[in-house]
């Protein structure tokens, strides 16, 4: 008898996993997946457990799934993000640029850095070393209009893009308020601009009023310290010499960054992020450089990485190391520390929280790779990667909200 309890517990323990075998029935009985590429990595926290799934193997578009190995790469490259180089000269501040994106944002604010700045009537800009491209290999040359292609830059100042918003006067207000601005009834976009010029063409008669819109202009050094002069009403002046015996001004906000990044999903907030990283090991502010260190804190040398924000279609990546980069997270955070960083319960709404993780979308191309804990409190780590669907995303989107549901109970 007693045998026969423990044969029954055994296998009641066994049965209560998830196998590679469900998922795979799982995937079959889809018909909303038929079309799809599917690869799932699923693995439990906490647990010396092979990863189960379907082509967990499989190099996959990960779009903006590709921030995980961004913000893992942070983690991974020390508990410090600097915001700035400085050095103080009575009423003078020496700065030279680190990438670091959070300076007059029109979406985020670094007030401990701002009020730090502002404490100083005059500022002294120092070159940086710099070795970065304003847009990323295979991005979408007309996504050049929209927020989330804005350009990389040294110093990314109010996020590199203009606001423009509607009033209740119906007048338009514009930040920055720098730039060359012509209002044409005519054309039939509410904002455009000079492809290689700051020449705006707004159409007001479109915009409804209390509408915001952000379009991104085209960025220099001579455009940021001027854009530097007007946010901390003070002057700034430019050396050619790097900035010697300086101090560093640490990042105090370093989980806004990496919620930025994976709640908001921000592009340029994740590549300037990446070019940080670069500055940490080679006092240079480079992507490509950002990059490669990104991947030394992979496990897996086959990943192709060619952003930080997975705007390229280049990049290419398995759901078994996403599973693996999402692991260090978590020994890293902790599974509170994630639902701080995380959004939570991708579109379902009807139950308390049980799953948070990041999403990235390309044009055919659809996935989900975050943390999940089951209704018999196992806490998994996992993967769903849906690339090359034909069929309306919603779709898509239904299915991958039935794998989690289905997790959430099975496993």
């Amino acid at each position: 008898m007693k045998k026969a309890i423990i044969l029954f517990l055994i296998c009641s323990n066994v049965y209560s996993q998830i196998s590679s075998k469900k998922i795979d029935r799982w995937v079959s009985k889809n018909e909303n997946l038929k079309s799809s590429v599917v690869s799932i990595a699923i693995k439990q926290l906490n647990k010396n457990k092979k990863i189960s799934g379907v082509r967990v193997n499989t190099s996959m578009t990960p779009a903006s799934n590709i921030k995980i190995l961004t913000v893992l790469g942070s983690i991974s490259s020390g508990d410090t993000i600097p915001s700035i180089k400085y050095k103080i000269s009575n009423d003078t501040l020496r700065i030279s640029p680190t990438g670091y994106p959070f300076i007059a944002h029109p979406k985020y604010s670094d007030d401990d850095l701002e009020s730090f700045i502002k404490s100083f009537t005059h500022i002294v800009y120092h070159k940086p070393n710099i070795d970065l491209t304003k847009y990323g290999p295979a991005w979408a040359w007309d996504d050049s209009k929209y927020y989330f292609q804005a350009e990389r830059s040294e110093m990314p100042i109010y996020g590199n893009v203009i606001q423009i918003v509607k009033e209740s006067d119906d007048s338009i207000k514009i930040t920055p308020d720098i730039f060359k601005v012509n209002m044409n009834l005519e054309q039939e976009e509410k904002v455009s601009r000079d492809d290689q010029e700051n020449n705006f063409f707004i159409n007001p008669s479109l915009i409804k009023i209390g509408d915001t819109i952000y379009h991104p202009f085209v960025t220099s050094r001579k455009i940021t310290m001027n854009l530097l002069e007007i946010f901390f009403k003070t002057s700034v002046s430019f050396n050619e010499d790097n900035l010697k015996n300086y101090k560093t001004w640490n990042s105090s906000i370093k989980d806004d960054i990496y919620s930025a990044i994976l709640k908001d999903s921000d592009n340029l907030i994740s590549e300037s992020l990446a070019a940080n990283i670069s500055l940490r090991y080679n006092d240079t502010i480079s992507v490509d450089k950002g990059l490669k260190i990104i991947l030394n804190s992979s496990d897996d040398n086959k990943i192709q990485l060619y952003d930080g924000s997975g705007l390229s279609r280049y990049n290419l990546i398995k759901p078994s190391s996403l599973v693996s980069a999402l692991e260090k997270i978590y020994h890293y955070y902790g599974f509170e520390g994630i639902k701080e960083i995380f959004p939570n319960n991708y579109i379902i709404t009807e139950t308390e929280d049980f799953a948070w993780g990041k999403t990235g979308t390309l044009k055919n191309n659809h996935n989900y790779s975050g943390y999940i804990i089951t209704d018999k409190g196992r806490q998994y780590v996992f993967s769903i990667m849906i690339n090359h669907f034909i069929e309306d995303i919603d779709i898509i989107k239904e299915a991958i909200s039935d794998f989690l549901k289905y997790i959430k109970l099975s496993a």
